[in-house]
């Protein structure tokens, strides 16, 4: 039985984390244990006192939750889940995900031999409400997909859920400054000469963004993040091609029209909201307030227990 460590970076998750606890709860599958959950939490709104409660009341999971008073960032929250961390691999989950009931298996199973590090998939919530928003939230999402299907690139790795070798995160150590720090650990699996997996069955679902100075936040900040270690991303050779791209590009938009149109209508707005979303390249991000919370029809087990 793999003994296993679930570690959740947290700021200002009081809409979220019950949710998150609650997931991790109900959630099953054969050959590993969660030994405790991590929370490493910069939180000043209810996220204390819920997750004490819930910690009472759900003994068997184990919660550690440390609290900091001034707003660090994730790549500071993961170094301390990696320093805390007793099980032999760590299951890491933004604290506004909700994983599959079986996305802990999955992420869990691939970890072994040479892989260092299994990658999940993202899926975004709200599929039945097509605004502009949320097509361009789901064709982004299509697409990454595919291009996570088709082989290793600085796309491969996202921060909302990934599972990686307790021995292996404790010899890494995370810059404070560092924005896109799922890619940073890429890297640094990598560079211990172990591999990435990508595995697609291993489903986490998140909310998009409901507001546009949130998804040019999220997508300005994704893009300053590679910038931050370009040097990294030409070192390993896994920048993604010009051929891949393009192929991909133009599968997606013909399966999804409407979305690529929403996508292309976004982008020409990013100039606008570039000047309107604050610390661009400051790891204390821009919070996406819309992100927070779930569409009104989604109840908590409703893919869960799919």
């Amino acid at each position: 039985m793999i003994s296993v460590t679930i570690g959740i970076p947290s700021f200002n998750e009081e809409k979220n984390i019950l949710r998150l606890l609650h997931s991790l709860s109900v959630s099953d599958g054969k050959g590993f244990g969660i030994s405790e959950v991590i929370i490493s939490d910069d939180s000043d709104d209810r996220t204390a006192e819920l997750v004490k409660a819930f910690s009472i009341a759900n003994p068997s999971l184990n919660i550690k939750y440390i609290h900091h008073s001034t707003r660090r960032g994730t790549a500071l929250a993961w170094n301390e889940i990696f320093e805390n961390a007793s099980g032999a691999i760590i299951v890491l989950y933004d604290a506004d995900t909700i994983p599959d009931r079986k996305c802990t298996e999955q992420l869990v199973q691939y970890v072994e031999g040479k892989i260092g590090l299994c990658a999940s998939n993202p899926e975004p919530l709200g599929e039945s409400k097509r605004s502009l928003l949320n097509s361009a939230a789901i064709f982004i999402s299509r697409w990454l997909r595919s291009i996570r299907l088709r082989g290793l690139s600085q796309y491969t790795v996202m921060g909302r859920s990934l599972a990686i070798r307790t021995d292996l995160a404790k010899k890494i150590s995370l810059p404070a400054s560092i924005i896109a720090v799922d890619l940073y650990l890429q890297c640094k699996v990598i560079e211990n000469g172990l591999e990435i997996f990508y595995n697609d069955n291993a489903i986490v679902y998140f909310s998009p963004p409901k507001t546009m100075l949130d998804l040019a936040s999220q997508i300005i900040r994704a893009s300053n993040g590679h910038k931050q270690i370009r040097d990294y991303i030409k070192k390993f050779r896994f920048q993604l091609s010009s051929k891949i791209t393009l192929i991909e590009t133009l599968r997606n938009l013909i399966s999804d029209p409407v979305g690529a149109l929403s996508v292309a209508v976004c982008y020409v707005l990013l100039p606008y909201y570039r000047a309107k979303v604050k610390d661009l390249n400051s790891v204390r991000w821009h919070v996406a307030d819309s992100t927070k919370t779930l569409d009104s029809g989604f109840k908590s087990d409703q893919r869960l227990n799919q």
